[in-house]
């Protein structure tokens, strides 16, 4: 089954698209559309599973207004062994 979908797209947008369709060399837009949330899904849960073992600096790099990282660090204390 297919439907279909009709996309008003500013000026901003229709560029981005654009420029999309050109970068992974589909033939449609919605081919496009589709390359660019396999790999936002894929980078996501690629990143989302090493992110806690980066350097702070580095997770700062990757992360992105659009895929935002953060890390879980705990601090604590170990008692020494009597």
């Amino acid at each position: 089954m297919t439907s279909s979908m009709t996309l008003e797209l500013p000026d901003d947008r229709h560029d981005r698209l654009r420029r999309l369709v050109e970068a992974t060399g589909e033939r449609t837009k919605a081919g496009a559309l589709d390359v660019a949330v396999k790999h936002y899904l894929a980078d996501l849960r690629n990143k989302e599973a090493v992110v806690d073992d980066l350097p702070a600096d580095v997770v700062d790099d990757l992360s992105t207004p659009f895929l935002p990282l953060e890390r879980e660090t705990s601090v604590g204390r170990s008692r020494p062994e009597k």
